[in-house]
């Protein structure tokens, strides 16, 4: 790389908030090492509230800045103390427990730079892998304008504009983008993130699985060999895991009761939608079959009054039909006759 291309790279944060995550961390810091972009273009912020902080995995790395909290932060808070310590001119997000591959940044930077009516990009299709059925599926997209957080990638100017919403633990971007209405860029899926369901998912992916069937969720004949192609990477993610976990007890989702409270609130309000939606529909039905159960006769006479208006606007459209059609003759005619007229004249 020539020195003056290089020296046209923007500076980059990386930022990843984190919460007693010690047995993936080693290979978090894997992705950053293995990234393609310039490291002197590079730094990252992570911001631990953990019970077991993970400062000592980090501290041999220059390009990091390690802010460490006691208390506990939701997620919306770390990332916006992330996004305040930071100090690129684009900001891209490395969660914790995900895979990135070595292009994650270059991609995003690269295609920010390509449209620059974009503050914000994203993947909005994400790829997880199931390893307790052995599966990967394709969730999305959902919209031009949706990623999920942990794919994105944005311009500094879109902090004068969103913040993240500090009591948000799950479920943090439709704020921050503002439904969805910042000039977006799509990132593709296979340069950005992959995903693996593991059992201290803040979110357990395998609930995402109860949504089948859905237009949203697709099969797919990739799998993490497609994503991942360092061996080590991919061992820990396939088959290290989950025994590493069942040892790591602070890393249990009853550690984030915050993140408890508030997946049990979204849950209770959807069910609660759910449950109207469904009564109104049932009630809808109720009154009409009432109606036609006491008077029939009104469902008909209703019937017939929309076959009378049917008929008469049918009858209205071929009667200007023939109108139009008179019309046309008639233009025809004239024109010919005034073309004899002048042709007439002429000799």
């Amino acid at each position: 790389m020539g020195k003056k291309q290089k020296e046209k790279k923007p500076f980059v944060s990386i930022c990843t908030p984190t919460f007693n995550r010690r047995p993936f961390f080693p290979y978090i810091i894997k992705c950053f090492e293995n990234q393609t972009y310039p490291k002197d273009k590079m730094e990252w912020i992570i911001v631990d509230d953990g019970t077991d902080k993970i400062e000592d995995l980090v501290s041999h790395i220059p390009q990091v800045k390690y802010f460490k909290y006691d208390d506990k932060l939701t997620l919306g808070k770390k990332r916006n103390i992330s996004n305040d310590k930071s100090s690129g001119s684009i900001i891209v997000y490395m969660d914790d427990d995900d895979y990135y591959p070595p292009e994650r940044v270059s991609h995003a930077v690269e295609t920010l730079l390509n449209n620059p009516k974009a503050l914000c990009a994203g993947s909005s299709i994400m790829h997880i892998h199931f390893k307790h059925i052995d599966k990967m599926y394709q969730f999305g997209p959902y919209g031009p304008n949706h990623a999920t957080a942990a794919t994105f990638a944005f311009r500094r100017d879109l902090l004068s504009r969103t913040r993240f919403d500090e009591s948000s633990c799950v479920a943090e971007e439709k704020k921050f983008l503002k439904d969805y209405t910042i000039p977006f860029v799509q990132l593709e899926s296979e340069k950005t993130i992959l995903v693996f369901s593991h059992n201290q998912n803040t979110f357990d992916k395998k609930e995402l699985l109860k949504q089948l069937p859905s237009p949203f969720i697709k099969d797919t004949i990739k799998t993490p060999t497609d994503f991942v192609k360092e061996p080590d990477i991919l061992k820990f993610f396939m088959e290290d895991v989950d025994k590493l976990l069942e040892k790591y007890e602070p890393g249990n989702i009853e550690n984030k009761q915050d993140v408890i409270k508030q997946l049990k609130t979204i849950k209770e309000s959807r069910e609660s939608m759910i449950k109207e939606q469904i009564e109104k529909q049932q009630s809808y039905q109720e009154t009409m079959s009432k109606i036609q159960m006491l008077n029939p006769q009104i469902a008909q006479n209703k019937i017939n009054e929309l076959s009378v208006v049917i008929n008469s606007l049918h009858n209205e459209n071929t009667q200007l039909k023939d109108k139009v059609k008179y019309l046309e003759d008639k233009i025809k005619m004239l024109l010919t006759e005034k073309i004899k007229e002048r042709t007439a004249n002429i000799i």
